[in-house]
């Protein structure tokens, strides 16, 4: 059921085996085998690919016909606040703020280009096992990229 239901999700979102890995920080093999039943996914990573794929991990295990998890309406006041009331509320780092900010506002290629750099650069953290207490801010990776 599984391995049907993630291929559903995944040509449903429109994505390949390799994009969507690069989502997860696996690999295009990894997504394969879970596609065609040769291995499962671990619990972190079955909550990651539902996150992206937008459906729940009671559907993607079969547990559930409800693709996506109820969601609660909002209230109007929660409708009238515009998105940048809301981005404001979640981001405490102005440099995230102004880089979010940017990123609503690039093209579907620019913000290709960025999420492909941000899956690569956690990849690599991931390998180096950096754990830093506070990870650099999105501004200085900017910084550091207009560098090289």
């Amino acid at each position: 059921m599984l391995s049907q239901r993630l291929r559903t999700a995944r040509k449903t979102k429109g994505l390949t085996q390799e994009e969507l890995a690069e989502h997860v920080c696996t690999t295009k093999g990894t997504i394969s085998n879970y596609e065609n039943n040769h291995s499962t996914p671990p619990n972190d990573m079955l909550r990651q690919l539902a996150d992206v794929l937008d459906v729940t991990t009671d559907w993607l295990l079969g547990r559930t016909d409800e693709v996506t998890a109820y969601i609660l309406p909002t209230t109007e006041q929660t409708n009238q606040r515009s998105l940048d009331e809301l981005l404001q509320e979640k981001i405490d780092d102005p440099d995230d703020y102004y880089f979010l900010d940017g990123y609503l506002d690039a093209s579907e290629e620019e913000k290709k280009e960025i999420r492909r750099y941000w899956y690569d650069l956690k990849k690599q953290w991931k390998v180096s096992k950096v754990r830093e207490e506070r990870p650099p801010s999105l501004f200085d990776i900017t910084e550091d990229i207009k560098k090289k």
